[in-house]
């Protein structure tokens, strides 16, 4: 199997509940990065990934990358410092026109980071990238022409603001068809990335993410195993949210928790 595991955070940090759909408390963020760490996972950079589904290069097993969604401030604070204690890269996706301000998770306003975090990030070695169509999906049917303005602001307020090079994009859901990748790509960007399940195979147009939102350990270990990676992006995903077996794993892993607790 060519493809490994890409990893999508979100916001991490405190929040009210209804703020956390997506996101994760930092402790159990700095559990699954010392598991990581402690377990021998090696944690590469996206053009390792893409070398390795293309086939130039073959990754060890047991390799992942990572990559944190939204360009909230926590992931400055909550998020850089852990990944740097256990010198693991990461690619942080940015929305251009919150950097500075804040970002609304149900009614529940989360502050962003600020220039000077992002690049103080991108200094470090992190890689920093797109949030295109400022944090908007375009799952299924999309105004093709309203992503694109969307993405050339976004462009123009990073080249203002940043000097480094923006070469991967990402959506939180949805794959763009051929005319709008072939725009991306005419704007530099080397990939797309999403969130799983796609429902196609993995391609630079478009590779779906694992996203991590659940601190339970188990459901962890189960969404970077090779079995999830090889079932993440199949069309029989419909079927498992439709009968709720996703919940139902959820379920089984709660009472094993609670009777080893026991």
């Amino acid at each position: 199997m060519k493809e490994i595991p890409v990893l999508l955070y979100q916001n991490v940090g405190h929040y009210p509940a209804d703020a956390m759909e997506d996101g994760l408390p930092p402790e159990p963020f700095k559990r699954q990065m010392r598991f990581l760490s402690e377990n021998g996972y090696n944690i590469v950079t996206l053009d390792q990934a893409l070398d390795h589904l293309a086939g130039h290069d073959k990754l060890p097993p047991k390799s992942l990358a990572i990559t944190i969604d939204g360009g909230y401030r926590d992931a400055c604070t909550n998020v850089f410092p852990v990944l740097k204690s256990h010198d693991f890269h990461a690619t942080f996706f940015i929305i251009p026109e919150c950097v500075g301000g804040e970002r609304k998770i149900k009614g529940n306003s989360i502050a962003c980071l600020n220039w000077n975090q992002v690049n103080e990030m991108a200094d470090s070695g992190m890689e920093i990238g797109l949030l295109a169509y400022e944090g908007r999906g375009i799952k299924g049917r999309y105004d093709e022409e309203s992503v694109k303005q969307s993405i050339s602001d976004s462009l123009k307020i990073i080249a203002e603001n940043y000097s480094g090079d923006i070469r991967f994009c990402a959506f939180k859901e949805g794959v763009p068809e051929k005319p709008l990748w072939n725009f991306l790509r005419g704007r530099g960007f080397q990939a797309v990335f999403t969130q799983c399940p796609t429902n196609r195979r993995p391609g630079l147009s478009g590779i779906g993410r694992i996203q991590i939102d659940d601190d339970d350990h188990n459901i962890f270990l189960t969404k970077i195993s090779k079995i999830y990676l090889f079932f993440k992006d199949k069309r029989s995903w419909k079927y498992i949210r439709r009968y709720k077996i996703d919940k139902l794993a959820h379920r089984i892993s709660e009472t094993l928790n609670a009777i080893r607790g026991g």
